[in-house]
């Protein structure tokens, strides 16, 4: 009888081990193996939404690469075909040009551009002024960034502006 009791408690004891085990890798798996799921499962989540942010900035690039290659920089004794451009651009707008006033233009070292200062006093309504400022980066003759602005709403008719505008314009250094 002796023997059937031995052989009784190997079975409790291997059912015993069997338990524990199971407990510990059950501990082991909520303590470590779980949380770093979670934790990869976050980084997986923002790899994707990362993924997709770049996905779409090569996207803008390719199609911004395709309007600039159109683009030329015009040179400084070219400059008269760029403020052409941007008067005539400016008139379909319905733009009034009042007077246009080019400063010297001013290479800094190191660069593969030029800037020329333009000072500009304009007559506009509220939207053809936000049509034509909004569309300076149309232009093909050069690359236009506007600096400053001052708007001043006319006394008798509210809804006209003068402006005084100041825009850099990028020349090429060839």
């Amino acid at each position: 009888m002796k023997i059937g009791k031995l052989e009784l408690k190997q079975e409790k004891l291997i059912i015993a081990l069997v338990a524990i085990f199971a407990a510990i890798v059950l501990v082991i798996y909520l303590v470590f193996y779980a949380p770093l799921m979670k934790d990869l499962n976050l980084k997986y989540q923002e790899c994707k939404r990362i993924e997709n942010d770049v996905i779409q900035t090569r996207n803008v690039i390719k199609i911004a690469g395709k309007i600039y290659s159109e683009r030329v920089l015009v040179t400084e004794k070219e400059t008269h075909y760029a403020i052409k451009e941007l008067t005539t651009h400016g008139s379909s707008k319905g733009i009034n040009f009042i007077s246009i006033n080019p400063k010297d233009v001013k290479a800094e070292k190191g660069t593969s551009y030029k800037v020329m200062t333009v000072e500009m006093e304009i007559e506009s309504t509220y939207q053809q002024l936000a049509e034509f400022m909004g569309s300076l980066d149309d232009l093909k003759k050069g690359l236009i960034r506007v600096k400053s602005f001052d708007i001043v709403a006319d006394e008798e008719n509210p809804s006209k502006l003068q402006t005084d505008l100041t825009i850099d314009m990028y020349l090429s250094v060839r």
